[in-house]
């Protein structure tokens, strides 16, 4: 059975590892649930603690891989690393969308520079949570429609330009200042940028699913992953690839440490893609062309040593 649980109802009797396994025993009781296969948890350390506690207390529950990372997680951490190195373009368009929004008058004069920039669109900028990726793509993806507009604001507003350059922390020495309007250069990052953040963005809401089964298609979205992150950091763009590389590069480094090594991954995953029909079909497609298509697509993700061992071994 999939579980699915309620943080808030979890959280009635505390936050620490124990506590949450109580409550978690509770539950298991009440709705009648007698096997478990995994449990999904984040990276936080009183999941560890719950884990632990949940292994002892699931006596017929295969205790090694009971705990399963939660992919939209580790999706969700990758990501943040790769926003800290794209922080300018993305800070500067989040102060002109704050400047904007912080009265009705500015509002209002902003949607009149829509119509003059004869901006098509539905919807209207909106600020994103700062904590949550998937809320920043969203306003990077409608900011980007009304470069134009603010381009006209620019001209309408004389305190526009004098009030983002003073909004933000001063610059560190050797450091780009991140004060000030959005400039061209912003908008053709964000374009790009944008881009690479949508894969992240569809991925994580398939793999968000409650309606469907998920787990079958794991291994592939982590196999993806891997691929867009290689695929980036060759890329060269805006003529300044290093930026690009750099993020690539350190996202590739949170990458590593959570699916980096398959003998730290839960093997479910690997089962779970096995079991998968279609997965099947491909597989037995694949081996008339003799080839195999899920030892090639763990080799494609961990080389051919890893891969062929961790294949021989599922």
């Amino acid at each position: 059975k999939v579980l699915g649980c309620s943080w808030l109802k979890l959280a009635q009797d505390g936050h620490k590892g124990d506590d949450i396994g109580k409550s978690l025993e509770k539950l298991l009781i009440e709705w009648g649930i007698e096997r478990v296969c995994t449990i999904t948890v984040d990276n936080a350390s009183s999941n560890d603690t719950c884990l632990a506690y949940m292994k002892r207390s699931l006596t017929n529950a295969r205790s090694r891989y009971l705990g399963m990372r939660c992919v939209a997680h580790i999706i969700n951490l990758v990501v943040q690393d790769g926003l800290k190195i794209m922080c300018h373009p993305r800070n500067r368009i989040r102060s002109a969308i704050k400047f904007v929004r912080a009265s009705p008058t500015r509002l209002d004069l902003f949607k009149k520079c829509v119509q003059l920039s004869k901006v098509v669109s539905k919807g209207l900028i909106n600020i994103d949570v700062v904590t949550r990726w998937n809320s920043t793509f969203i306003m990077l993806e409608t900011a980007e429609k009304f470069e134009r507009a603010f381009e006209q604001y620019a001209l309408q507003d004389p305190n526009y330009k004098t009030e983002l350059e003073k909004t933000g922390p001063e610059p560190k020495p050797d450091t780009p200042d991140q004060r000030g309007p959005p400039t061209q250069s912003d908008w053709v990052y964000v374009r790009e940028f944008k881009q690479f953040l949508q894969h992240f963005y569809l991925l994580t809401n398939k793999v968000s699913g409650t309606k469907y089964v998920t787990a079958n298609t794991f291994l592939e979205d982590i196999a993806d992953v891997h691929f867009m992150l290689g695929e980036w950091s060759d890329h060269v763009i805006c003529g300044d690839g290093e930026i690009f590389k750099c993020m690539a590069t350190k996202m590739k480094t949170k990458y590593e440490k959570y699916w980096g090594d398959p003998e730290k991954m839960n093997k479910y995953i690997f089962i779970a893609a096995i079991l998968d029909p279609s997965c099947l079909v491909l597989i037995l497609y694949a081996r008339t062309k003799e080839s195999h298509f899920f030892k090639d697509m763990i080799e494609d993700t961990y080389g051919s040593i890893i891969g062929h061992d961790t294949t021989r071994k599922v």
